[in-house]
């Protein structure tokens, strides 16, 4: 009888199905990037009253902040245009500037520029001037860029 349970003992063992169980772990990732302005610049009239720009004493340059989600983005820059009273110099010139935490290193332009040197949280300092041989008369003025997220 010992010898029979033996026996039965391994096609006890064989017969029995295993228990399967697929493991799977699954997502969608939508890449995203969001650019958002945490400080507006400052213009402020140079010494010389030949440039008004964030980096004059007394101005300011802007904040943005960078927030990515998938592919690390590429970060333009439209070029930049004058806000001014009517009748200012037709020969005026806008620049911008930009620097990143991630190594962005614009130099002044009055052209549409970008840079991929960016991650996927990022922190810009923008810097903007207008430069006018006849100076400048009262009234508001501003140096405007639309930059955009790609990725």
């Amino acid at each position: 009888m010992f010898r029979k349970f033996l026996i039965a003992l391994p096609l006890l063992a064989l017969a029995a199905p295993a228990n399967a169980v697929e493991i799977r772990l699954s997502g969608t990732l939508l890449s995203s990037c969001i650019l958002s302005l945490s400080t507006p610049g400052q213009l402020a009239i140079s010494g010389d009253a030949a440039s008004y720009g964030s980096e004059n004493v007394g101005g300011l340059g802007a904040t943005m902040t960078v927030v990515a989600i998938g592919v690390v983005p590429s970060v333009s820059f439209t070029a930049p245009v004058i806000d001014s009273p009517a009748g200012f110099s037709p020969t005026a010139q806008a620049q911008i500037r930009y620097t990143s935490l991630g190594g962005a290193n614009q130099a002044y332009t009055s052209a549409a520029s970008s840079s991929s040197a960016v991650r996927l949280l990022d922190t810009f300092t923008i810097h903007g001037r207008i430069l006018s041989g006849d100076g400048f008369q009262s009234g508001s003025y501003a140096v405007r860029s639309t930059a955009t997220c790609q990725q």
